[in-house]
């Protein structure tokens, strides 16, 4: 039989992808937490109902996992995570042994394909789907790097992609920076992107996002890589960076740099107080605004690099 072992947390909800990051990190092999998709009733809700403002994470990890030292290493991330966040109810609620394989399906039950735009739908590649007119179906497995689709930073991303690909020219080239699993590089060159490349310090991610491209029958056109962002030498028609504010406005000029003239930037995972200080720090770095977005906390940006 086999054995894992599981690693829980308290968290707010805007908080959910750095404890996920985190967790990965440290080597778990995949991540849970609560995703309200239903109204009170059960039935599907639509719009979805607003989510708790603290959810529960857990993490599974191999059964050779000191979960000792790696609750020492969740406490000590706190001080870090609270300098982006401000305190919060971030706190350590239990592990537990594993004995029973059934945990490995258990949180494919919360993972179902999904239309998140006027035409893109994500679906795992345990669920057959059969696209509607106009429609791409992109399907995404997480395996070990963080993304699925669903979380609203990259929902709104899909969103300013889709309306960037309806412009003529469209983005000929797409840079996605911490790529994850892919998703919104793969996105682009499923709607016309004829080279994209994903970069990702996380080397798990750089082979589950291969491996989603090809899936998605776009290994050609994307190519992902374990490169930092200054050793990118060519400017592309679209930048993608879904990371949180802080990370975004260090790498301001860098991401800027990268962005051919009249080329459009995409940027979200900022809390929504923070978006007018994204947004002024890519403005002086020649970047202007064209839209925004607001999905519960969270913002999205769309820019263009000024000519």
């Amino acid at each position: 039989m086999t054995r894992w072992k599981s690693f829980t947390v308290e968290t707010r909800r805007e908080a959910v992808d750095a404890i996920s990051h985190f967790l990965l990190a440290h080597g778990s092999l995949g991540t849970a937490y609560d995703e309200q998709h239903l109204g009170p009733s059960g039935d599907p809700a639509e719009p979805l109902p607003p989510p708790p403002p603290v959810t529960k994470v857990t993490a599974y990890f191999p059964w050779d996992t000191d979960l000792g030292e790696l609750k020492q290493a969740f406490l000590e991330f706190l001080p870090v995570l609270a300098e982006s966040f401000g305190a919060g109810p971030e706190a350590f609620l239990g592990a537990a042994e594993i004995t029973d394989s059934g945990w490995a399906e258990k949180w494919k039950e919360h993972f179902h394909a999904r239309k998140i735009g006027r035409r893109i739908v994500i679906k795992p590649s345990w669920e057959a789907v059969e696209p509607g007119e106009g429609e791409v179906v992109l399907t995404v497995d997480p395996g070990q790097a963080f993304g699925t689709g669903t979380h609203e930073t990259t929902r709104m991303c899909l969103r300013f992609i889709e309306d960037l690909f309806d412009l003529r020219p469209a983005p000929r080239s797409a840079l996605d920076v911490g790529t994850g699993t892919g998703i919104l590089g793969i996105a682009a060159a499923r709607l016309g992107a004829a080279t994209v490349l994903g970069i990702d310090t996380d080397p798990v991610a750089v082979e589950v996002a291969g491996r989603n491209a090809d899936l998605n029958g776009v290994g050609g056109a994307f190519r992902a890589e374990g490169t930092l962002l200054s050793a990118v030498r060519e400017e592309h028609d679209l930048v993608l960076g879904n990371l949180i504010a802080e990370i975004l406005v260090d790498l301001a000029a860098d991401l800027v740099a990268r962005c051919a003239p009249g080329g459009h930037l995409v940027l979200s995972g900022i809390l929504a107080e923070k978006g007018g200080w994204v947004s002024g720090e890519f403005r002086r770095h020649g970047a202007t605004m064209v839209s925004e977005a607001a999905d519960g906390q969270w913002a999205a940006l769309l820019l263009r690099r000024d000519a």
